[in-house]
């Protein structure tokens, strides 16, 4: 059972955020994804790496011109305080070599009233039919 905003703190539904976050992601639509965080928002991914001001605003539309034919499912996993926790799936052709592209990713959101402030991302790429062996642990 998701909750209501009202039981949880936040000014949005948990569940429903998360799915307008996809529905913008699958629209490819770079404006709506940008409009979803705060003017002093932070994304922080990889190896220290961050999007912040401008260069957040322009991250979606680049990452969609760039991964053309993806295809998303962004899935609600809990919340706490003023964080909606998710995951994600995702395929794109990468168009320097051709290959498909397959992602797991997991992300968690914190909100400044109804919009993003901080954003954390951690995801795994790998291409389509090169799946490393199901190991003791992954290094790949």
């Amino acid at each position: 059972m998701v909750a209501d905003a009202d039981d949880t703190g936040l000014a949005v539904d948990p569940a429903a955020f998360v799915k307008e976050v996809e529905e913008a992601w699958q629209a490819r639509d770079g404006a709506a994804a940008a409009a979803a965080y705060t003017h002093d928002a932070v994304v922080y991914y990889g190896r220290g790496q961050t999007h912040k001001g401008e260069a957040l605003r322009r991250w979606p539309t680049r990452w969609f011109e760039y991964a053309q034919d993806l295809q998303i499912k962004k899935t609600y996993r809990g919340h706490h305080g003023n964080c909606i926790a998710g995951t994600w799936e995702s395929r794109y052709t990468d168009p320097e070599t051709g290959k498909v592209m397959l992602e797991r990713g997991a992300e968690l959101f914190f909100l400044r009233g109804e919009m993003v402030c901080e954003h954390h991302m951690w995801q795994h790429s790998w291409a389509e039919g090169e799946t490393p062996a199901n190991e003791d642990f992954s290094t790949a």
